[in-house]
C-alpha cells in the first residue's frame, strides 16, 4: 500500500506562506531603493542643469526697455 503524505498542519502553511511573502517583499524593497538611487541621482544631473541654465540666463545681454 502506498504511503499517505502526512497533511500539512494550517500553521505549516500559514508558516510558508509568510515566508515566501516576507522574501517577496524583502526583494521588491531592494529592487525599490535601487531604483530611488537612480531617480535620485537622475535629480542631481537634472539639477545642476538647470542651475547652469540660470547661471547663463544671468549672464546674457539684455535689451534696454524704452
Amino acid at each position: 500500500m502506498p504511503r499517505k503524505t502526512p497533511a500539512k498542519s494550517p500553521l505549516d502553511v500559514l508558516l510558508a506562506d509568510t515566508q515566501l511573502l516576507v522574501a517577496r517583499l524583502l526583494r521588491e524593497n531592494r529592487s525599490l531603493k535601487a531604483h530611488n538611487q537612480r531617480l535620485a541621482s537622475e535629480l542631481d544631473r537634472v539639477s545642476r542643469g538647470w542651475d547652469k541654465i540660470k547661471e547663463l540666463a544671468r549672464q546674457a545681454p539684455r535689451k534696454t526697455r524704452r
